[in-house]
């Protein structure tokens, strides 16, 4: 007796209320059903159904065993299913929106390496800042920093990457390396437009020493804001002023000193929180998957590598990024 397929055939009975409707739903003669099911009940020595006018009714000892074959029929099932998809090589259009800023200088550059490993995936990669505006409907996947409400879409979080304060060499040597935070008032500071709309020109920095906890709240001031930092960098590497940048985005310029960073004995606070988000009904889907795992352990790399260059922590949505005012300072008259 091919006891599997007995126990396929019992719970297809079981869940019908017929033989006859088992064997449809197995696409098998109903003697083969009867004949497994009979063999089944005396290699147990019970009797599993009731067969009467009104159809197949389960006995107790047939309630029993298939409570407790079911879970493990759909265990062995699942573990058929993952083999299977693990063969399987994800195929298609994945639509992938992202800030632009970390698609360009983090998810890109190991996209080669990504496309080694899954050749018949197609990436078709789209600038989004935020979750609710047009271009986020078309996407399959999104990676975005900010503190955005899921809505309809599953949201992962993903580490939080260490900002830190630097400019160009010749910048310190001309303007004066900061010491402390309050110094940098003085400073052009580049300042960036988040999603909302909102000009980010109050950083905040805070320090843990035998007094306890400080925390320094600085406005800054510069003559260029922008919505992409990309704008925000591309002045700070012509000598032009200070920004806040992640550590784990301006790798090759911190690494070859074209920026410098300053104040890192103060942990930069509010960092945007970086998550990846996506439709339900992709959840389960081979590409996403591949490229949710492959996205999940770049951004887990790329934070571990950056630990020791600042903090990362995240406090929860700020205060200054509540109300409708346009500057994150306007906070600090209204507390």
């Amino acid at each position: 007796m091919d006891k599997l397929k007995a126990i396929q055939y019992f719970l297809a009975a079981a869940q019908s209320g017929s033989l006859s409707a088992a064997a449809r739903q197995q696409g098998v003669t109903l003697q083969a059903v009867a004949k497994l099911v009979s063999a089944l009940e005396a290699e147990l020595g019970a009797t599993l159904f009731q067969r009467g006018s009104r159809g197949l009714q389960l006995t107790a000892d047939g309630a029993q065993y298939a409570e407790a074959c079911a879970p493990l029929l759909a265990q062995l099932q699942a573990a058929d299913d993952g083999l299977r998809q693990a063969r399987q090589r994800p195929q298609g259009t994945l639509v992938v929106g992202g800030t632009p800023f970390l698609l360009q200088h983090c998810i890109v550059p190991a996209l080669s390496d990504f496309h080694a490993s899954f050749p018949d995936l197609t990436l078709d990669l789209r600038s989004v800042l935020h979750l609710e505006e047009a271009a986020a409907k078309d996407c399959d996947l999104l990676l975005l920093h900010g503190w955005f409400e899921a809505g309809a879409w599953v949201r992962r979080e993903l580490p939080v990457m260490a900002q830190v304060t630097a400019a160009t060499p010749d910048y310190w040597k001309r303007q004066g390396l900061p010491r402390h935070p309050r110094d940098l008032a003085d400073h052009v500071c580049l300042s960036y437009r988040n999603p909302y709309g909102k000009l980010l020109d109050l950083w905040r920095y805070r320090q843990t020493g035998p007094q306890g906890e400080v925390i320094e709240e600085v406005v800054v001031r510069g003559w260029l804001n922008s919505n992409h930092r990309d704008n925000l960098l591309v002045l700070a590497l012509s000598d032009g002023g200070v920004m806040r940048i992640a550590w784990a985005t301006a790798q090759a310029d911190l690494a070859s000193g074209r920026l410098v960073p300053a104040l890192l004995d103060w942990e930069l606070m509010d960092p945007p929180p970086l998550a990846m988000y996506f439709r339900p009904a992709m959840r389960r889907t081979l590409r996403l998957r591949v490229f949710a795992e492959f996205v999940a352990s770049l951004c887990a790399e790329l934070a571990q590598l950056t630990d020791a260059k600042g903090q990362a922590s995240v406090d929860g949505r700020p205060a200054w990024h509540l109300g409708n005012s346009r500057r994150a300072s306007s906070w600090l008259s209204h507390r």
